[in-house]
């Protein structure tokens, strides 16, 4: 905020030295001393409502929010207009958790901009005004469009009503007035289904789909109904539709899968439908979560190759997950795919350089690549970082001696296989 000379007034020499040295002192964070200024400002002269907006944006800089609030509360007596402060007596009000006096305020910052009705649901959330939390999310729908952080706030809220009749009373009324409105079908569909009222939520899912034929969202509910009704391969449809969608989000993409991984552990005939809908997913599409979710289904049934081709496809854009690498590079081995364990591994320490089992990975996928000199150097520095774990030691010693052995150096490699067996009785 600019400081405009003329809101001074007519003030005395001593009052000017005074007040520069008060915005000094704020300009490099020394708050306190600001402050004296301001109030000897205030001792020559106490009419200036800038005394006061200065005082408690300092107050604030200090988090003294009951001084800072009694400041900007004059300010805002004289100017009760003034966008800026009203914003930071906002911010006041919300650290302090004063939240009926947070929404008074939001209420007349929506007059200078509608983005402020998003802090105003979620203020009406805070406070259990359900309902009015709602209007003000379908009004922000109207005006901008749907968003996901909306869409989450506005799943928080259903869930906690405990009677959506009004609600679902609104809703029906807007899609009687707006039957073309896509968003009021799916509010409405997700409220009959957080209120058990399955049957209403499917018949307003069939409006919606007669309605608009080629509605994409709809199907993120139909793929549920046509589970429950075990109608799989209309279920299949519905989430390959939705998962091929660009209106829907990945964290509502992830939901599909995980819901249908769940109902193909109860039936696994369904497998390969699982296999048919994640295939939806292009390259530009990916998303890890799901990848990786897929990767730990089949794991858990042993079949390494699927579940290493969803690691891998999923760790794309999480490189760093340590639980996750390690798993791909330990698979990579057991199939022999040593080329990409050793590649793997040396990415592994270049990120997690003292982890152990990275050096032991690099160390196998070398002696087996009949790079042994190199398998040697490599374990020989990997060990000094195993800590009380004889298992691992004694791996360390049985690839040490694979290396000895390729080297034509039989005294040590015996050496080596002896010290691993030794670890290994102990383990």
């Amino acid at each position: 905020m600019q400081i405009n000379i003329d809101d001074l007034g007519n003030v005395s020499d001593r009052f000017q030295e005074n007040f520069f040295e008060a915005l000094k002192q704020k300009a490099i964070t020394n708050y306190d001393k600001a402050i004296e200024s301001l109030q000897t400002c205030i001792e020559i002269n106490p009419k200036p409502v800038i005394l006061y907006s200065e005082l408690g944006k300092n107050y604030l800089k200090l988090k003294q929010y009951k001084k800072a609030e009694d400041n900007f509360k004059k300010v805002v007596e004289a100017k009760p207009d003034d966008r800026y402060i009203l914003e930071l007596l906002f911010e006041v009000y919300f650290a302090e958790r004063k939240y009926p006096e947070s929404i008074e305020i939001v209420e007349k910052l929506v007059d200078y901009n509608t983005m402020f009705k998003e802090q105003l649901a979620n203020l009406y959330f805070l406070e259990q005004r359900y309902d009015d939390a709602l209007n003000v999310l379908d009004e922000l729908t109207e005006e901008r469009g749907r968003d996901a952080y909306r869409d989450q706030l506005r799943k928080r809220i259903t869930l906690k009503i405990t009677n959506p009749t009004n609600q679902i009373a609104r809703l029906e009324k807007k899609i009687e007035e707006k039957p073309d409105d896509e968003q009021n079908y799916l509010n409405l569909i997700y409220l009959y289904s957080q209120d058990n009222q399955k049957n209403k939520a499917f018949d307003t899912a069939k409006r919606l789909l007669k309605k608009q034929p080629k509605s994409e969202l709809v199907h993120l509910a139909l793929y549920k109904f046509y589970l429950d009704d075990n109608k799989t391969d209309k279920a299949v449809e519905s989430m390959k539709i939705a998962l091929a969608s660009n209106k829907l989000d990945n964290e509502s993409k992830y939901k599909v899968i995980s819901d249908f991984l769940l109902f193909v552990k109860d039936n696994p005939q369904y497998e390969a439908q699982l296999e048919e809908i994640t295939n939806v997913f292009s390259e530009g599409q990916n998303n890890s979560k799901v990848l990786t979710e897929l990767g730990h289904f089949y794991y858990k049934k042993d079949d390494k190759e699927l579940a290493l081709n969803y690691y891998e496809r999923g760790i794309k854009t999480n490189a760093n997950d340590f639980g996750l690498l390690k798993r791909i590079l330990l698979l990579q081995l057991d199939l022999k795919r040593y080329e990409k364990a050793k590649i793997g591994s040396e990415l592994a320490l270049e990120m997690f350089p003292s982890q152990p089992i990275f050096y032991l990975v690099n160390g196998v996928s070398l002696v087996n690549l009949n790079q042994a000199d190199q398998a040697v150097e490599i374990l020989t520095t990997g060990i000094d970082y195993v800590i009380d774990d004889q298992k691992m030691e004694a791996d360390f010693y049985k690839q040490m001696g694979e290396a000895y052995l390729k080297l034509g150096d039989e005294t040590k490699a015996s050496e080596y296989f002896e010290r691993s067996y030794q670890l290994q009785k102990k383990s």
